[in-house]
């Protein structure tokens, strides 16, 4: 494939992708700077289209950037009421999170994706008592990981 290939096949195939402005990421935590405009345009437009547009914006390649991008996806969804998705955005993140030895890099952020979590499993937990018993083992273990990073934050979090 060449440049031009991709201009000419792919590209121009994307209706607007040359409409936004380009914004060059020079920071990882810009990554996580844009959520008062991922915000606004779930308000606006809905969340899927947020997140579209936050998936799309130029120069968050990094495994970090990329990361956190998923963190911001994860927040905003939870925030909409969309539980589901984020639990699967956090249990992404969690795995992830090993491979990127995420505790040496920035312990509060997987503290965070623990916890939150811990707590939309916690409200799926409440519905029935089966669903309490499938999901203890896991809700065990997010606990443990808690406390092993931040004992005195994890407190709070113990039943």
């Amino acid at each position: 494939m060449t440049l031009n290939w991709l201009n000419e096949r792919v590209l121009d195939e994307m209706a607007g992708w040359q409409d936004e402005p380009v914004m060059a990421a020079t920071s990882a935590d810009e990554v996580l700077s844009l959520e008062p405009e991922v915000l606004t345009r779930a308000d606006d437009e809905g969340i899927e289209s947020a997140l579209n547009w936050l998936q799309a914006q130029p120069g968050y390649t990094t495994s970090r950037n990329r990361w956190l991008m998923r963190l911001l996806m994860a927040r905003v969804s939870e925030q909409y009421g969309k539980n589901e998705m984020a639990l699967h955005l956090l249990a992404e993140l969690d795995s992830r999170a090993r491979e990127m030895t995420l505790e040496q890099w920035k312990p509060e952020l997987i503290f965070e994706v623990k916890a939150r979590r811990l707590r939309l499993l916690r409200g799926k937990a409440g519905r029935s008592e089966a669903e309490k018993n499938r999901l203890l083992p896991e809700m065990e273990s997010l606990l443990a990981g808690l406390i092993a990073l931040d004992p005195a934050r994890a407190a709070v979090l113990c039943a």
